[in-house]
This record gives structure tokens, sequence and C-alpha cells, in this order.
């Protein structure tokens, strides 16, 4: 049942996006570690609860319909644009890859007084993976605190084109290194 539900939600999302149902997996996945570490994190950076795959992508595809309407649909509203940012903050939506997000997170990290799972990659893999996930992960969860790192280093680097470009690219590596390896991911494909 599970399987069949999830093979049905990714199919559901990639209406909205053609990149593939292992994009869309990684952006579930990205979605799982934003929630673990703000949930650690804790304070003003708490999340809201847990979304399991058919919630995400329900609240998902929402935000891109809203979205789409903000820029084709008039009257332009602010309730639409509220909308969005709620979505967005309760799907962590960008705050791996989007630079004025990163900004925002470290800097509510930088209030908070900062936390070793972001300057140590071994306390970031203790922290915030689940010890079955670091059996999987073919570098015990390293190369997940590498991706990781890279991409909270998009937010400085967005103040020059050469270093974005560089960023992105590093992020990018990065991503090829990781499988998916989120339970629901494993047990979904046996």
């Amino acid at each position: 049942m599970f399987k069949l539900e999830l093979s049905h939600t990714l199919r559901a999302m990639t209406a909205f996006r053609a990149d593939g149902i292992e994009e869309l997996a990684r952006e579930y996945q990205d979605y799982v570690i934003a929630h673990r570490v703000r949930r650690l994190l804790g304070g003003c950076l708490e999340p809201k609860a847990f979304l399991t795959i058919p919630e995400y992508a329900q609240r998902r595809m929402k935000r891109q319909q809203i979205a789409r309407e903000i820029v084709t649909v008039k009257p332009f509203t602010t309730e639409r644009l509220h909308i969005v940012d709620e979505l967005t903050d309760e799907l962590c939506f960008g705050m791996w890859r989007n630079p004025r997000e990163i900004n925002d997170f470290l800097r509510a990290v930088w209030r908070i007084g900062g936390h070793s799972i972001l300057e140590h990659p071994n306390e970031f893999v203790a922290q915030v993976l689940l010890p079955h996930e670091i059996a999987r992960l073919p570098e015990g969860g390293l190369e997940v605190a590498r991706l990781y790192h890279a991409c909270l280093r998009l937010g400085a680097a967005a103040l020059s084109p050469d270093e974005m470009e560089l960023a992105a690219q590093r992020v990018d590596a990065a991503t090829q290194a990781v499988p998916l390896y989120l339970e629901e991911f494993v047990s979904s494909a046996a």
C-alpha cells in the first residue's frame, strides 16, 4: 500500500516538475534533513509538524499553484504572498539551495549562538542522521554532511556571480555523491 501511495504521490508531483522522480525524492530528502536540523536547533527555528511524503507533496503542489497564480492572476494580493511564505516555511523550501533563505537561516542560527552540527561534519552525522541511514551510506554519512555544509556556503557566495557558480558546482558534485538513503525510499524500492 505504501509503495503504491508513494509512487502515486511522486507521479502527481511530476505534473508540476518535469525533472523526474529522483529529483523530487531528493527534494523531500532535503526537507527531512532541514526539518531535523531546525528541530535540533529549536527556538525561532523550530519547524511545524513533520510532513509525510503525501502531506509534503500536497503542500508543495499547493505552493506551486499559488505561486503560479501570483504571476498570472490579477489582482495581485498580499494574501497569496502570505500563503506562499507560510508554505515555504512549513516545507523548509529553499533552505538548502536559495541564498536568501540560507542567509535568513544562518542569521537566525547566529542569534541563538550557533551549533556544532553546522561546523563539524562528524557532529552533523551523529546528531542529524539516523543510525540505519549512517549504516547504509558509503562514507558513513560524511557525504551528507559535506553536501549540506556546501549548501550553506551558497548564501555568502551569492554576492559574487563567479563565487556563486563555483559554490553551485560544489553543491552539484556533492549532491551526486549522496544516494537516496531515507527509510521511505529504501523500503519502497524493495
